[in-house]
């Protein structure tokens, strides 16, 4: 190879080299980008994981369904929405539905409650039972046989003697009627502390059914898997759970709420009512070949002048009102998130936010505090150096009621303090 022709072979080698680098670092920063964008992504779900307290279960959960007790019990005390407008039985904040675990056996019910928060108070334990309707042969043919049964909750205490009910603990008595179907609710809750604690280990229950005469009687409750979904049995467990503190992390102390808004919650939340919307003010200036006609304008063109100047006036305090501190849209959609296959209801909520001026003079449509209304005057008179104005808070905040599945497919109703803003105001 002459001289010349190995001089053109390196440098094209060389320009191969060099581009193969260029694509290369271009394919990298890319890269780069996309898994920063991922990162930013699970940082914010996982911090919006940790503002509701619960983790997304595993799995496909589309073919669940929630039992028919949860859903009304969800209907009552919330609206489409999920803002919370009732109080839930004996004020619990956890609702929590257990589905049975093993239906081998006609009077022997289980239910698996592991997963309850540690710092979860148990206020009331329930077990809830669909009773079919008896059939003639299934009733007593003794003479003692009466129209009301007694129907007897025990806790096992040994699970090798299931056939003996009276050697377990009796947890409540119900006297219903022989003929009767439909609910029957017992209090269970003994049991359920004796497990939480420790005193006991979680053996299961028994239901049994006699006449008042001590004749045993065969009576049918609906089991899962046997009949609909909608009847199927379930322990209910009616907890507290106490506050949070709220904490800060180093990042959290350094980033704005509105940049964290724009960072880690871009994409997740539908915002309206922005600075694109606002109507722009017209402008009220004629143009230079009509200065002599403005020298002699009549009193009539005068007059339309001055209605051009009080619109452009309306025009700016309209679009100054919309500025002030007010309440704005602010839609949490689950599906968007990616939570719509294990929260049963709502599919979203709108959650809201404040965004506007705090403007001295503070106006009682503002409600604004005491304190507020000190540092605005002093913001304004320039008192103190370096006092802002007020900002645009909440003035009062909603509660929002989730019912959502765990991993172990249970439904749960929880409600969460403080996540609907309610109103709006400069504090």
């Amino acid at each position: 190879m002459s001289g010349s022709m190995a001089s053109l072979f390196y440098a094209l080698l060389l320009s191969l080299l060099v581009a193969s680098s260029v694509c290369k670092a271009r394919f990298n920063d890319n890269h780069s980008e996309k898994e920063d964008k991922l990162t930013a992504r699970q940082r914010a779900l996982k911090k919006l994981q940790e503002v509701f307290g619960f983790a997304a279960p595993e799995g496909d959960h589309h073919a669940e369904v929630a039992p028919q007790f949860m859903i009304e019990l969800y209907n009552t005390i919330a609206d489409p929405g999920g803002v919370t407008h009732g109080r839930t039985p004996y004020n619990a904040k956890v609702v929590r539905s257990f589905i049975e675990r093993d239906n081998s056996k006609t009077q022997f019910f289980f239910f698996n409650i592991s997963g309850l928060s540690e710092n979860e108070k148990i206020l009331e334990a329930e077990l809830h039972l669909y009773r079919m309707r008896s059939s003639a042969r299934t009733r007593p043919s003794s003479v003692f046989s009466s129209p009301n049964y007694l129907i007897r909750v025990y806790q096992v205490l040994d699970s090798s003697r299931l056939d003996a009910p009276d050697e377990h603990r009796l947890l409540n008595v119900h006297y219903v009627g022989a003929h009767a179907s439909g609910w029957q609710v017992f209090n269970v809750k003994q049991a359920v502390l004796s497990w939480t604690s420790g005193a006991a280990p979680n053996l299961g229950l028994i239901v049994t059914a006699s006449t008042l005469f001590g004749e045993e009687v065969n009576v049918r409750f609906a089991r899962r898997n046997e009949h609909h979904n909608s009847k199927q049995p379930i322990l209910v467990l009616f907890d507290d759970e106490p506050k949070k503190p709220l904490t800060h992390s180093k990042e959290d102390s350094t980033t704005s709420t509105e940049h964290q808004y724009q960072t880690g919650y871009e994409g997740y939340f539908r915002y309206g009512d922005n600075a694109a919307h606002r109507n722009e003010v017209e402008d009220s200036y004629e143009s230079e070949e009509d200065n002599s006609r403005r020298r002699k304008r009549s009193l009539h063109g005068t007059s339309k002048i001055n209605a051009t100047q009080n619109e452009s006036a309306s025009s700016t305090q309209e679009e100054s009102e919309r500025e002030m501190c007010t309440r704005r849209e602010m839609y949490v959609d689950f599906e968007h998130i990616g939570w719509s296959d294990w929260i049963v209801a709502p599919a979203g909520y709108s959650a809201y936010y404040c965004k506007g001026r705090c403007d001295y003079p503070l106006e009682l449509s503002r409600y604004p505090t005491n304190h507020a209304t000190v540092q605005s005057i002093v913001h304004h008179l320039g008192l103190v150096a370096d006092v802002s104005k007020p900002c645009c808070v909440p003035s009062s905040l909603k509660n929002l009621t989730l019912l959502y599945l765990d991993e172990n497919s249970n439904v749960i109703m929880k409600v969460f303090e403080d996540m609907v803003a309610d109103s709006c105001g400069c504090h």
